[in-house]
């Protein structure tokens, strides 16, 4: 039997967090989820490149994926702009139950 993966078991905590997130849009425009962008947030301090979305498209390009879809599960990778603009009305106190996982595990 494999021993569990704190990041896997972390990254869990992040995506049961940011599944809570409130989506405040009004029309059809919702071509990226506000599960991604959280995640794109997120994921941006696993990667050394000044733009994270440069980056993983550069990487899905030389090797026909990327570590945003692969290990962090986006469906789609928003920009920077389109990240602040789905969670700029998300209250923080939603990320309270990663922080006790953090502390818990």
């Amino acid at each position: 039997m494999s021993k569990a993966s704190p990041f896997r078991d972390f990254l869990r905590a992040v995506r049961a967090a940011t599944a809570t997130f409130p989506d405040l849009r009004k029309g059809k425009n919702k071509q990226y989820t506000v599960q991604d962008a959280a995640l794109g947030a997120f994921a941006v301090f696993f990667t050394q490149s000044p733009s994270f979305l440069a980056y993983q498209r550069d990487m899905a390009k030389r090797q026909g994926q990327s570590n945003a879809h692969t290990l962090f599960g986006l469906t789609e990778i928003p920009c920077d702009n389109q990240i602040r603009t789905l969670l700029d009305p998300v209250p923080p106190e939603l990320l309270g139950p990663v922080f006790d996982h953090g502390f818990t595990t």
